[in-house]
C-alpha cells in the first residue's frame, strides 16, 4: 500500500545526477579536503551534500583528485586586504 502521502521515489544514480544537474535540492554543500603535497601535486578529495524532498545524499569522490600544482594561481596578499603580486 502506497500510504497517506503516496509511494516514496526510489533514487537511482541516474535520478541523483538529475537532481544534481537541474538544481533540484533545497540545500547544498561542498567540501574539497587537501590530502597530500606530492612533489609537484596535490592530492584533493572532494565531496557534495544536498537535501532533496527531506532526505540527505552524500556524493563522495571514490579515489583522490590528482592535479599538478601548475594549474593553481598562486597570489602574495600581503596583509590580506589587496593583491601585492602574482606568484611566478
Amino acid at each position: 500500500m502506497a500510504g497517506f502521502l503516496g509511494a516514496k521515489e526510489v533514487l537511482t544514480r541516474e535520478r541523483v545526477k538529475e537532481i544534481f544537474r537541474k538544481k533540484e535540492y533545497s540545500y547544498f554543500e561542498e567540501k574539497v579536503t587537501l590530502i597530500d603535497v606530492r612533489d609537484d601535486s596535490v592530492l584533493l578529495k572532494i565531496s557534495f551534500l544536498l537535501q532533496y524532498k527531506g532526505r540527505m545524499i552524500a556524493i563522495d569522490e571514490k579515489e583522490p583528485i590528482i592535479v599538478p600544482f601548475s594549474d593553481f594561481k598562486v597570489e602574495d596578499w600581503g596583509d590580506g586586504v589587496r593583491k601585492v603580486a602574482d606568484i611566478e
